[in-house]
């Protein structure tokens, strides 16, 4: 069952138009609850091959045990490619991955959506921008 977070997510993806779509990625890659915006203008397979091809999926190898033990958690991350922007927020056993349009203000995507999803958490997030 999807957790408030990811209902908070969808919710992002339901009102505002620069975000395509939402889904999660379980550690063996596998998809599940992808919820695609009315005008994006994408399909599934669309997101599946993005999906694929950035292999999307949640990590809990060693590796990342030594990063978290060195670094502290790693919550989100962006990356940004030519036609779009990929926010992947990593939760405790999945990542939940925000496709938004690309070559818009960061801040005016990135900064929504990480702001609504930690809107009911004492300290917001800090801004990246």
């Amino acid at each position: 069952m999807p957790s408030s977070s990811y209902d908070k997510a969808k919710h992002i993806v339901e009102v505002h138009e620069k975000i395509l779509a939402v889904f999660i990625v379980d550690s063996q890659g596998n998809m599940s609850d992808l919820f695609i915006a009315h005008n994006a203008n994408i399909d599934q397979s669309v997101v599946e091959s993005v999906r694929s091809y950035l292999n999307l999926r949640f990590e809990t190898n060693e590796e990342q045990q030594k990063a978290k033990q060195l670094l502290g958690k790693h919550p989100w991350a962006i990356s940004e490619y030519d036609k779009i922007r990929v926010i992947k927020i990593y939760e405790l056993n999945r990542l939940i991955v925000v496709l938004a349009k690309s070559h818009t203000s960061p801040g005016d995507v990135a900064e929504t959506v990480l702001g609504y999803l930690y809107e009911s958490d004492q300290e917001p997030p800090k801004s990246l921008f």
